[in-house]
């Protein structure tokens, strides 16, 4: 593996917090979604419901009154419209019980849409003012009345459930900032102790490199792995293995005795120079290179 792949595979827990973050961020925002869902499937419907019940259930007392005032062609187009309107209503809110109680209170309504059903068909057949306020008017009431209560339970549920979607955000917001510093914080820490394990053989290279411009020939780095730093380490054991070999050879001997014998000439004050059996210069000191301007024959 090479030591590129090496390094971006360091960074590995950084995205792997990184996705960590938008999971956690994903389910917090379903969750926060679902909630509002499920309160306009659950309350939000039966508000509705109520709220178009008691609109029928005031445009039939309309109707009852125009009867009475004898428009009975207006009583009979607002019965047409609001009778059925009403009973449809009343069937979706039976299919639409979510809350504590609400069922009772349905069949309330219930009994009370056909006891006013009842009368209203009574009054139709004889309509007086009398029969109205002592039959149908106390039944509408009595439907209007159920119906608010059926809207009431179902907006304090929708009110409740409204505060407990307000909360759930607040632990939401919270637990995404706790995760996301958590997720944050050991994506980093991964990353270091991966970049730094990556990172060791090159510090172990580094000071082999410096033991070895101590003069300690025989000193090895630690072979490890096919990556780019492995092959300089071999390339840097097999240098070190020609210098130790160098300098057990006779070459080095020789080239030890030259340099002191350099340097004796060089401490001689006086120009000296070094000629060879053919007359070549061999050596000389800084005198000698000043004054003749010499150079000493390359072997």
């Amino acid at each position: 593996m090479s030591l590129r792949l090496k390094l971006l595979l360091a960074q590995l827990p950084l995205a792997l917090a990184l996705v960590l973050v938008g999971v956690v961020s994903v389910l917090t925002v379903e969750s926060l979604a679902d909630t509002s869902q499920r309160i306009l499937r659950d309350n939000y419907r039966s508000v509705l419901a109520a709220q178009r019940m008691k609109e029928s259930a005031e445009r039939m007392d309309s109707a009852a009154m125009f009867r009475l005032a004898g428009e009975l062609a207006k009583a009979d187009a607002l019965v047409a419209t609001h009778r059925p309107a009403l009973a449809a209503e009343l069937a979706l809110q039976e299919e639409n019980i979510t809350e504590f109680g609400e069922e009772v209170l349905t069949a309330r309504l219930r009994v009370a849409w056909t006891e006013y059903l009842a009368a209203y068909d009574a009054f139709t057949a004889r309509p007086a003012t009398a029969a109205y306020f002592s039959e149908l008017e106390p039944r509408f009431v009595a439907l209007k009345d159920t119906a608010d209560e059926v809207l009431a339970l179902n907006q304090d549920a929708m009110v409740r459930k409204s505060d407990i979607a307000l909360r759930n955000a607040e632990n939401a917001e919270r637990v995404v900032s706790g995760s996301s510093l958590a997720a944050l914080l050991l994506g980093l820490l991964a990353s270091a102790a991966i970049t730094t394990r990556l990172l060791r053989p090159l510090g172990n290279l580094s000071l082999v490199a410096r033991r070895l411009g101590e003069g300690e020939l025989a000193v090895r780095a630690n072979v490890m792995g096919t990556d780019e730093i492995a092959a300089v380490a071999r390339e840097f054991n097999e240098m070190a293995k020609k210098l130790e070999a160098f300098r057990k050879s006779s070459l080095f001997e020789l080239l030890q005795a030259q340099l002191s014998a350099q340097a004796a000439i060089d401490s001689i004050p006086d120009p000296v120079v070094v000629f060879g059996v053919a007359g070549q210069v061999l050596a000389s000191n800084h005198g000698a290179d000043a004054v003749l301007e010499l150079e000493p024959a390359q072997s």
